[in-house]
């Protein structure tokens, strides 16, 4: 027996020895070059993309799969773009932990990678073909069962991976399903050994360029990383992370975050030891520098309903414009477990300088309630401001609610009571109570109380998930004087004797309009905005993508009513509106709207204008539409057209111009006004000038320049009338002639040029016709009737004198 067990020991060791020299030829030589056409096929017919393998393919296959590869492409599947290129990659892998299940790889090394990954909105992956749908199902009804291939197969494999070097690798991403649109590059990547359970330093550098979100910048640093793959868990320790550039909602960002943090992706659960954030940031108006969020413990896991928080301290400093921001909070310790809480009270300050500097300090009771509703009872901030004038002096109250797994805030209950006193406003009180709630996802408030006597109601939500923010919101007042709230100076607006109006080169900037879209609805029973005041007022607003609509504008002002609507396009710094005002004071309407004092009368106005432009000459100069004018019992501002013709006689002999400046003292009665405007490029033509007065008719046409400010316009003059009250005898020259009067020069200094050069020769003539009324006896006609001709006279005169 045992020969045969000798010679069947020396037929194995002859096997295994011309397995082992076959395997050594083998290796040898085999040259993997000679199969890249085989390779570049395949890849052509299966998933119909182009490989290039422009460089030399280096290969070893045992002990372990190691393979260097260089100047390596493939195309998008059936189009030549490129999908993935590398300069210089390789990789090695054990062979024989296969056989149990495990990933064993040597080393990942790569450089000069270049790959796009993109998915649309139906969520089709250019990946696709080659891994396959992500939303993909096998067939697994009968692999329910233990022990099945099918179950095999889902238990994920064990990685042990001896280190990781990359370099110079950039993904081109957009992800319209996740909203993801922008450029990864790692400068460089570098770890130890990664593997279940095993804690692996890890040193990075890494830019992001996103357009959505706005996320740009750059995170470097150092960390211990620790991955649990079963779970899709990690642990990171000694961190050290540096992000420095933009983050959505803030630009300028430089932030340091030190400590460790562990995430259980089973269970959805979070933890924070000793961590540490310093911060400096822009947002808006605010920069932040020096700010501090220092835990010494944060544990999160909502399976358990566990939620802890142990000294926890945040420091925020920085500037609101440039006033000084300072903001102190202090939560020494929370424990909630289920239905069980226990913790204690925070507090902290908050201060904002400037010319009305404030301070506050805030604090609260101990928390009660369980996981799902933590409740801070008597949340209390007391608020105080005294400088330059003003004090301020409130107190807030309300019961704070926290609902950690929603991440929900909420304000119960809520009263504000403040009273604000200043030198040169009457003081203001306000009372102010309801309820607010806020998560990230949205945000609701219903308030209610009385500013002074005058009481006011809003309510509305924000939805914060949107992008940009979405709000909706009512309010309804008894009265709102906004004078009263606004900075010393806003609320003089360009008011007569106030200010002048704004220069050409005052910017004006839409891009603010930008920042959210909103539904607003506003009622007020008197509004007073700088030097309007308006009564019974609504207005319902639409902003969306930067463009705002009001479709309604309804308020009683200047006398009368107005109907109106407007919009604002921040893309193409646009404004236009279209208005109706009937029964107004024009005089208050152009005081003003247009700081001007030309024009007394009630009546009817229309609008119909747009224009565009960044500042406001630009918008003065582009502006178009169309306007028109019908007004009864006024008065052209500026000169008394009626004193002037009565100096006819006098004007006449001279045989030249006058010309008057325009005084606010002298003015023009009429008992009917009508006009209508042209308007292209920020000048307004008007050829159908049409004013009546018991003694006078007025027509013309010309130009009024809205950009640079001036007036070009000739008004014709006709007698109609010139009884004894009127001052017949000295208008008895003019009867029936038209005298031209031009108004010309800019609207704070316009000269009114009577041109009576045109109008003597037949002055003259309606001289001599009244000397030969008088020689041959005609009297002036009744009212309405027609005065005989004098030849008429003169023809019959001598007829009957022929026939005697």
């Amino acid at each position: 027996m045992s020969f045969w067990i000798k010679r069947i020991l020396i037929a194995l060791a002859a096997l295994l020895l011309v397995a082992v020299a076959a395997a050594a030829w083998l290796v040898a030589s085999f040259d993997p070059n000679r199969y890249k056409g085989a390779a570049i096929d395949w890849m052509k017919t299966r998933h119909d993309r182009t490989l290039a393998i422009a460089g030399p393919i280096e290969l070893s296959v045992f002990p372990r799969v190691a393979v260097k590869l260089a100047q390596v492409s493939l195309s998008e599947h059936g189009r030549a773009e490129q999908f993935a290129a590398v300069d210089k990659a390789a990789l090695a892998v054990e062979l024989l932990p296969l056989l149990s299940g495990r990933v064993v790889v040597g080393r990942v090394e790569a450089s000069g990678v270049r790959v796009q990954l993109l998915r649309d909105a139906r969520g089709r992956r250019n990946t696709d073909d080659l891994t396959g749908p992500a939303d993909a199902k096998t067939d697994t009804k009968d692999d329910k069962k233990a022990g099945t291939p099918a179950e095999a197969s889902s238990r994920p494999l064990s990685f042990d991976i001896d280190r990781i070097v990359l370099g110079d690798v950039r993904a081109r991403i957009k992800d319209e399903v996740a909203k993801l649109d922008g450029e990864l590059a790692l400068a460089t990547l570098a770890t130890g050994r990664i593997a279940d359970g095993v804690a692996a330093p890890v040193e990075l550098s890494a830019n992001a360029d996103f357009r959505q979100p706005a996320l740009k910048g750059t995170l470097s640093g150092k960390t211990t990383l620790t991955p649990e793959l079963a779970s899709g868990s990690a642990r990171l320790a000694d961190m050290n992370l540096a992000w420095k550039g933009d983050l959505p909602g803030a630009a300028g960002v430089d932030a340091q975050l030190r400590g460790a943090l562990a995430w259980d992706g089973a269970k959805g659960a979070a933890e924070a030891r000793k961590l540490e954030l310093t911060l400096a940031a822009r947002a808006g108006a605010i920069q932040l520098a020096d700010s501090t969020l220092a835990l010494d413990a944060f544990a999160f896991d909502p399976a358990r309903q566990a939620l802890r928080v142990e000294a926890l301290k945040l420091r925020l400093k920085g500037q609101r414009g440039k006033d000084p921001l300072a903001l102190d909070l202090d939560w020494p310790r929370l424990d909630v477990a289920g239905e069980k809480l226990s913790g204690s009270a925070l507090q902290g300050r908050f201060s904002l300088g400037g010319e009305l500097p404030i301070a506050a300090a805030f604090k609260s009771g101990a928390p009660t309630g369980n996981f799902d509703a933590i409740a801070l009872p008597g949340f209390e901030a007391d608020i105080h401001s005294d400088g330059s004038g003003r004090r301020i002096a409130g107190t807030l109250r309300a019961h704070l609610g926290l609902q950690p797994a929603k991440s929900a805030l909420a304000l119960d209950g809520l009263e504000l009571k403040a009273d604000l006193q200043d030198k040169q406003l009457k003081p203001l009180a306000l009372n102010l109570r309801g309820n607010a709630q806020a998560s990230p996802q949205l945000a609701k408030w219903s308030l209610a109380g009385t500013l002074n006597a005058n009481n006011f109601a809003v309510d509305g939500n924000a939805n914060l998930a949107a992008h940009p923010v979405f709000v909706k919101a009512n309010g309804r007042f008894d009265s709102l004087d906004l004078n009263t709230l606004l900075p010393e100076g806003a609320s003089a607006g360009t008011a007569p004797g106030s200010g002048k109006p704004a220069p050409a080169d005052a910017p004006v900037d839409l891009s603010g309009l930008r920042a959210l879209d909103a539904d607003i609805t506003l009622r007020a029973g008197s509004l007073a905005l700088r030097q309007y005041r308006i009564a019974d007022a609504r207005v319902e607003a639409k902003l969306a993508g930067g463009m705002l609509r009001v479709p309604v504008l309804q308020a009683k002002a200047w006398g009368g009513a107005l109907d109106a609507n407007a919009l604002a396009d921040a893309r193409a710094s646009r404004i236009a509106v279209k208005a109706v005002a009937t029964g107004v004071n024009v005089n208050a309407m152009l005081k003003d709207v247009a700081s001007k004092d030309l024009l007394e009368g009630t009546g009817r106005v229309q609008l119909d204008v747009d224009t565009s432009g960044r500042s406001v000459g630009e918008l003065r100069s582009q502006l178009r539409g169309n306007a028109a004018l019908h007004l009864r019992d006024g008065a052209i501002k500026g000169i008394n057209l009626a004193k002037t013709l009565r100096q006819a006689r006098a004007a006449l002999s001279l045989k030249q111009d006058a010309v008057e400046q325009a005084r606010q003292t002298e003015k023009t009665d009429f008992s009917e006004l009508s006009a209508t405007f042209q308007i292209a490029d920020g000048v307004a033509r008007s050829h159908d000038l049409d004013v009546k007065s018991p003694f006078l008719r007025l027509g013309g046409d010309g130009l009024i320049d809205i950009g640079r400010g001036r007036i070009d316009y000739t008004a014709r003059a006709t007698v109609t009338d010139t009884s004894a009250g009127q001052g017949g005898a000295e208008l008895a020259a003019l009867r029936g002639l038209t005298v031209p009067v031009r108004l010309t020069g800019p609207f704070d200094a316009i000269d009114w040029k009577v041109q009576w050069s045109a109008v003597a020769a037949g002055a003259l003539q309606n001289k001599v016709e009244d000397k030969l009324k008088e020689k041959l006896g005609i009297k002036p006609a009744e009212p309405g009737a027609s005065a005989p001709k004098p030849k008429d006279v003169l023809k019959e005169k001598l007829l009957k004198g022929l026939f005697k």
